[in-house]
């Protein structure tokens, strides 16, 4: 079952990322994670990013990842760094 801090990454997602940036967002923490990112699964990316929240980042990274989408999604930034 997601964490509240899971819930509210995705409720930012739903709200700011196009589905290409829900790729790519699925494909920067399956590096950060040392994942493949095909272990997210072959289904909607929001699903897809859904999976990698939840599985791939502990507590404490989802904490640092809601802090920064949170100050960039807003402002129309990029959910990925550059």
């Amino acid at each position: 079952m997601p964490d509240p801090t899971t819930d509210e990454l995705l409720r930012l997602a739903r709200l700011y990322i196009s589905e290409g940036d829900a790729e790519r967002l699925v494909g920067w923490i399956a590096w950060r994670t040392g994942r493949n990112q095909a272990m997210a699964g072959d289904r909607p990316a929001i699903d897809r990013l859904a999976h990698a929240l939840e599985h791939w980042l502990e507590p404490g990274q989802r904490t640092q990842l809601l802090r920064w989408l949170g100050g960039r999604l807003p402002r129309g930034l990029s959910p990925v760094p550059d």
